[in-house]
């Protein structure tokens, strides 16, 4: 068995390794060739239920955070158990509850993660059907994917479900109702992917524009800079998620977060996939509906963030955004045709960057 100190190494490494294999089987393509793409479904579901098992079946250590505090409230007499959740996210209680008659704790983490691959699978396969291997390896090489399946595991699984909710009213075309109710049941884990949910509506009724978007992304980070902590007191009082007001009310959290402040560098890292979007809709001005959607949807909930930015534990109100980076990243790359003869040199060259980038920050946090 792997010890658990090693686990995420290991885990890093394999990925790199993955994608570079991938990168180097690509041809040079163009953007019709990526765009035809083909129908990888089952080596990408292969992958997603490997990954699954080995993040499921990790040791159950502090090396992985919150796996102890789940261990031992599943551990806990009736009584006791009922009382640790929150209210309205009483569905991962009831999993919980079901399953621990009939399974030990590594069976459980075990179907969690599971449905933490499973539900992405499903909408990258939903959102970029011809490409989904391509989907699935810029999602398990991005920066808090690992951490959000073995640490933060009901955040995880409520935004993995998220991304099917986004997938089904990207795509059908009639009604986003089936893909809101899909996005309901994430609230139920973690209420937390309201926000998400919420910027999503408005993506689609009311700031369908990028340009709309982005202005209120800079506006935001004006705001932050300007008003500072002002402004992340006034999210606290509104009652959106009880671990958020607790997080910014209370200075003794402080010392576990390796950074307070404005974080310029998970400002800098966010904005990738907005420069991202600024080149391709409003420097190219191509215009496609489901993207903007997701591009929107991230914009507009990274901005909330920004202006909580601040807080101690403020990556895991990132993740409310940053859940989507490598949809919105990988969806132009392999559904628009962008740099015609060079979009599969511009894949290879952002594939990398991705994992690079999570690599980079795995050296940097072992020094």
């Amino acid at each position: 068995m792997i010890p658990a100190i090693l686990y995420k190494s290991v885990y890093i490494n394999i990925v790199l390794i993955l994608t570079l294999c991938y990168i180097l089987s690509l041809k040079q393509q163009t953007d019709k060739q990526i765009l035809k793409g083909t129908t990888d479904y089952l080596p990408a579901f292969i992958l997603s239920i490997i990954v699954a098992f080995y993040m499921g079946l990790r040791p159950v250590s502090m090396a992985f955070g919150d796996t102890v505090v789940y261990n031992r409230i599943y551990l806990m007499n009736d009584a006791m158990f009922r009382s640790q959740f929150h209210e309205g996210e009483e569905l991962f209680g009831w999993i919980m509850e079901t399953c621990r008659p009939i399974m030990d704790i590594k069976g459980f983490f075990l179907l969690i993660d599971i449905s933490y691959l499973g539900f992405m699978f499903w909408g990258c396969k939903r959102l970029m059907p011809n490409n989904t291997m391509a989907a699935v390896l810029f999602n398990i090489a991005s920066f808090s994917f690992f951490t959000f399946g073995t640490n933060g595991i009901r955040n995880g699984l409520a935004c993995s479900i998220v991304i099917l909710g986004f997938a089904f009213m990207a795509t059908d075309k009639k009604s986003p109702i089936k893909g809101l109710l899909i996005c309901l049941i994430a609230s139920m884990l973690h209420k937390s992917v309201a926000l998400p949910t919420a910027m999503s509506i408005v993506s689609i009724y009311i700031i369908k524009d990028f340009r709309h978007a982005y202005l209120f992304w800079i506006l935001s980070i004006a705001i932050s800079l300007v008003f500072g902590n002002s402004v992340a007191n006034l999210f606290a009082t509104m009652g959106f998620d009880d671990r958020m007001t607790e997080y910014l009310n209370n200075s003794e959290y402080n010392h576990q977060f390796s950074s307070t402040g404005f974080r310029w560098d998970f400002l800098l890292y966010s904005a990738m996939p907005i420069v991202l979007g600024y080149y391709i809709v409003i420097k190219r001005g191509i215009r496609n509906r489901t993207y903007e959607f997701l591009l929107n949807t991230y914009v507009l909930s990274n901005s909330f963030w920004v202006m909580v930015i601040r807080a101690a534990f403020s990556n895991r109100f990132a993740y409310l955004s940053w859940f989507l980076y490598p949809i919105v990243i990988a969806y132009p790359l392999l559904k628009l045709p962008i740099w015609k003869e060079n979009q599969g040199k511009r894949l290879k060259q952002i594939m990398l960057a991705n994992v690079g980038f999570t690599y980079i920050m795995w050296l940097l946090g072992k020094l």
